[in-house]
C-alpha cells in the first residue's frame, strides 16, 4: 500500500490550454463535460478498475454549478447509473476539515498551533517538541503509518474489516515500536500527523472529531448537506447512496488478495481524521469556496495560517511558488503554480477504492471537482488529465 490516503498527488499541470473561450451556455458546457465523462468510461475506466465518474464545475461570479456523470455505481450486472447525488469517499480532502477545526479552536483560545505534542499527548515523548503547526504542514518528521510493513501485512491478511484505534495507527510509526520507520526530514507527507491532530482535538475538547465536523462544518451553512465522517463503518443509509469503490493492488504484493475488492462498506478507522470523509463533487466545490473565501468559516488570521505554505521540495516556508519550486503545502491544502493554468490550489484525496480531486483557480474564480470509484495510483491514475480537460472546457470570458 503506497499512501492510499496520502494525497495530494502532485499534478503535472503542463498541458497547453487554449486561451479564454467565448462565453457559453450552461447547456453547452454540460455537453462538453458529458463528452469528457463518457470518454473516460469508454477509454480509461476499465484500466483503472473504475465504473463511475462524477464531475462538478462551480462557475465564476456566482454562475452556478454544472454537474455531469457517466458510468454505473458498480460492476454488478444491472447496476444503476451514477448521478450527481452519488456519494464517494474523499480521502485526504478530509484533512482540511481537521485543519479548519484546529484553526477554529485556536481562534477560540482553546489551543495554539505553536503548542507541542508534549503538551497535549505526552505519551509520545519522541515527538514532544513537534508543534501542531508542523503536524498540519507535514514538516513534523513523523513517518506515515500506512507505509509500515506491519500495517500493510495486517490488512493484506485480514482485509479492511479491522477497527484501528488512533493509538494503534500512531503506534505503527512511534519509535517505541521496534519496526517503526525512521524519522523524516523537511516536507514529508504523513497521515500519522492528522491522526495525531484528531487526537489533540479530542483531548483538548473532550468531544469526538465527528461531533466537531458535524457541528462546525457540515449542514447547510457551507453547503455540506450530503457530506459525512465516520472513523469506522458507515451506516447503510449512507453506503447505499455511494458508488462501489474498487481496490487496485498494482505493486502491492501484500495486498494482492484484495485486488478488485469493493471497499465502500469497510471500516474507515484506518483513515480517521486523515481521510475518512464521504461527499460528492458539488459539495466539495462548496467546501473549497468556503475554505478559501468564507469570512464566517475562518477569520483573516486563521486563513493566513491556512494558506501559509512550505515548499514540498525543501520543507521551508515560502512566500510564493515559482517555476523552479511549483508545489507547496499549507494546512491540509496544497498549492501549485503552472504555466498551463496559473496558480491555485488542488488536492487529490485517495482512499483504498476512490479518488476525489479538486482544483481551485482563484484568478479565474473557478472550482472543478471530479470523483472516481477506484484506487488506481501513479501512472495508472488519470484523474489529473481528466481535470485538465474539464478546466479547458470550462474556460469562459
Amino acid at each position: 500500500m503506497t499512501n492510499r490516503i496520502a494525497g495530494p498527488a502532485v499534478l503535472v499541470l503542463a498541458a497547453a490550454l487554449s486561451g479564454p473561450a467565448p462565453a457559453q451556455s450552461d447547456d453547452a458546457l454540460a455537453a462538453k463535460l458529458q463528452t469528457i465523462a463518457d470518454a473516460y468510461i469508454v477509454d480509461t475506466a476499465a484500466g483503472e478498475k473504475a465504473t463511475a465518474i462524477s464531475i462538478s464545475v462551480s462557475l465564476p461570479e456566482g454562475g452556478g454549478t454544472v454537474n455531469v456523470t457517466a458510468g454505473k455505481v458498480s460492476n454488478e450486472a444491472g447496476a444503476a447509473d451514477v448521478t450527481p447525488d452519488t456519494l464517494f469517499q474523499i480521502g485526504s480532502i478530509t484533512k482540511s476539515f481537521t485543519a479548519v477545526t484546529l484553526l477554529q479552536l485556536q481562534s477560540e483560545g482553546v489551543l495554539d498551533l505553536d503548542d507541542t505534542l508534549g503538551e497535549w499527548l505526552p505519551e509520545y515523548p519522541a515527538w514532544k517538541d513537534v508543534t501542531l503547526r508542523r503536524l498540519l504542514n507535514m514538516t513534523s518528521g513523523i513517518p506515515s503509518y500506512d507505509n509500515v510493513d506491519a500495517m500493510i501485512a495486517d490488512i493484506g491478511r485480514n482485509g479492511l474489516s479491522r477497527h484501528f484505534s488512533p493509538a494503534v495507527l500512531v503506534g505503527f510509526a512511534d519509535p517505541a515500536y521496534p519496526a517503526a520507520p525512521d524519522a523524516t526530514t523537511g516536507y514529508s507527507y504523513s497521515n500519522t500527523n492528522y491522526i495525531l491532530a484528531g487526537m489533540v482535538i479530542e483531548k483538548a475538547t473532550g468531544r469526538r472529531v465527528q461531533e466537531h465536523f458535524e457541528e462546525r462544518l457540515f449542514g447547510p451553512r457551507y453547503g455540506l448537506m450530503n457530506t459525512y465522517y465516520r472513523a469506522g463503518i458507515y451506516p447503510p443509509e449512507i453506503t447505499k447512496r455511494m458508488a462501489s469503490g474498487y481496490f487496485v493492488a498494482d505493486g502491492d504484493d501484500a495486498m494482492k488478495a484484495l485486488d478488485g475488492a469493493d471497499v465502500k462498506a469497510e471500516d474507515m478507522s484506518w483513515g480517521g481524521a486523515a481521510g475518512a470523509g464521504v461527499s460528492r463533487p458539488d459539495e466539495v466545490n462548496n467546501w473549497v469556496r468556503a475554505l478559501f473565501t468564507s469570512e464566517d468559516l475562518l477569520d483573516a488570521d486563521a486563513r493566513a495560517e491556512l494558506t501559509r505554505i512550505v515548499s514540498m521540495r525543501t520543507g521551508e516556508t515560502v512566500d510564493r511558488l515559482t517555476a523552479d519550486d511549483p508545489h507547496g503545502f499549507g494546512l491540509g491544502i496544497s498549492g501549485f503554480t503552472s504555466p498551463a493554468i496559473g496558480s491555485g490550489w488542488q488536492y487529490e484525496g485517495e482512499s483504498m477504492g476512490f479518488r476525489t480531486l479538486y482544483i481551485y483557480l482563484p484568478e479565474k474564480d473557478l472550482v472543478v471537482t471530479l470523483a472516481l470509484n477506484s484506487g488506481a495510483e501513479g501512472e495508472a491514475d488519470h484523474a489529473g488529465k481528466v481535470a485538465l480537460a474539464v478546466i479547458e472546457a470550462a474556460q469562459r470570458q
